[in-house]
């Protein structure tokens, strides 16, 4: 818009100056026009007089040719002006066109350097939470392809799909599984950590290993016996606590065992706690982990002061040492 007003203070100052010469020129030639005639044969009759007075010229213009003069000139500026103005107006659009493309091919650089900013972020994001489901006992995820090989095998070389913006929708869907699993991944951090918590983890008194789980041969009979359980030297009177949240659903004693507690726990673990004395439990009484339940004593049978300590699932008995803390409580 700025070069069309450009364009029209320009013609209208050419025109000033071409008036302003005619009129200089009519002064100096003695050009002028004489009155009009009341004949019928001519409008107006023009005469040029110069200087010397000789020669002199007359011009006789009837009605109708002046009129038709006066008009075809007007005409002829008009789309002499017209062409002008158009031409100049296409000049200056396709300036415009060339201004824009150079401002696209820029925004277009920025956006593909950010496409490849935003793929180097979230490709490492989406792939450590694809193999954390892995190994949490996910099925094989099958994320979209984002390797530039792998989108070119994909792509036909006259596809008009940009190699970016395959990228950037296959990312996009990538995070957006990711965020799936990640919930489904919470979940199962929740679960496993509601069985951590009530899984037997503790030590149930401070002390040392004295006999371990399975078969061994004990001293204290003569002979290789097959232990369920480990047993943990101790000082006389140590306490012994609660290696997870339960139950106490079954307490005795017996010259070989002494006093013993059974607890149930949640997710079918049991343990098994003897060679006691001082109870501090109650039958069918809760208990939660860490809580103390007696004190480390000896039997009739045996002059060491320990702890026996079994773990079962179900019926099973398992190692209660691969299930002990590596530093103690």
């Amino acid at each position: 818009m700025k070069k069309y007003f450009k364009i029209l203070d320009f013609f209208k100052n050419s025109f000033d100056k071409i008036k302003s010469k005619i009129l200089i020129f009519l002064e100096n030639s003695k050009f002028f026009v004489l009155n009009i005639k009341k004949n019928k044969k001519y409008f107006i009759t023009v005469m040029i007089v110069p200087h010397d007075d000789k020669n002199l010229k007359k011009f006789h213009v009837n009605y109708m040719k002046f009129f038709l003069y006066l008009f075809g000139f007007f005409l002829v500026f008009s789309l002499f002006a017209f062409i002008l103005l158009n031409q100049s107006a296409k000049v200056n659009e396709i300036e415009e066109l060339k201004l824009s493309n150079e401002d696209y091919q820029i925004l277009q650089k920025e956006l593909k350097e950010e496409l490849v900013s935003f793929h180097k972020e979230s490709k490492p994001f989406y792939e450590k939470i694809f193999r954390l489901y892995e190994k949490l006992g996910g099925k094989e995820i099958l994320f979209h392809p984002s390797k530039d090989e792998d989108i070119k095998l994909i792509l036909n070389k006259n596809s008009e799909i940009l190699t970016e913006s395959f990228q950037m929708n296959s990312d996009v869907y990538n995070l957006e599984k990711s965020i799936e699993l990640t919930k489904e991944i919470i979940k199962s951090i929740k679960v496993r950590k509601d069985v951590i918590k009530n899984t037997p983890s503790l030590w149930p008194t401070k002390g040392y290993i004295l006999f371990p789980y399975g078969k061994f041969y004990s001293p204290l009979v003569g002979r290789e016996i097959e232990n369920k359980g480990i047993d943990i030297g101790a000082f006389p009177g140590s306490e012994v606590i609660s290696t997870a949240p339960g139950e106490i659903y079954e307490i005795g004693y017996t010259d070989y065992l002494g006093y013993y507690i059974k607890i149930n726990h949640n997710f079918g673990w049991k343990t098994i706690y003897s060679n006691l004395e001082r109870l501090q439990v109650k039958l069918n009484e809760k208990v939660s982990k860490g809580q103390t339940v007696g004190y480390v004593s000896k039997t009739s049978s045996n002059s060491l002061y320990f702890l026996h300590y079994e773990v079962h699932v179900g019926t099973k008995a398992l190692n209660p040492y691969s299930f002990l803390n590596l530093v103690q409580n």
